[in-house]
């Protein structure tokens, strides 16, 4: 799997038409892409599409960044190692 970061740059690029010149786990999706309600809830959509995992709506609720994001992915997505 590519990295996350780079995974969800290419989905902000290409759904939201958002071109950060560099991005971390710490973006803050508001304050450092601007994003409104509706593009946040559009890059969940996306990454729910993109990964084939449910992010339920009080999770949506709480993430403000990046990191935060990864995380659901990660915990839904990836399997866990032993």
């Amino acid at each position: 799997m590519k990295s996350l970061v780079y995974s969800i740059q290419h989905l902000l690029k290409r759904k939201l038409n958002i071109y950060p010149v560099s991005i971390s786990d710490k973006t803050d999706l508001q304050k450092d892409l601007d994003m409104t309600d509706w593009e946040k809830a559009y890059l969940l959509n996306a990454v729910e599409q993109n990964w084939h995992i449910h992010i339920s709506d009080n999770d949506a609720a709480n993430i403000a960044n990046l990191g935060q994001l990864m995380a659901i992915v990660r915990q839904q997505y990836l399997p866990p190692k032993n």
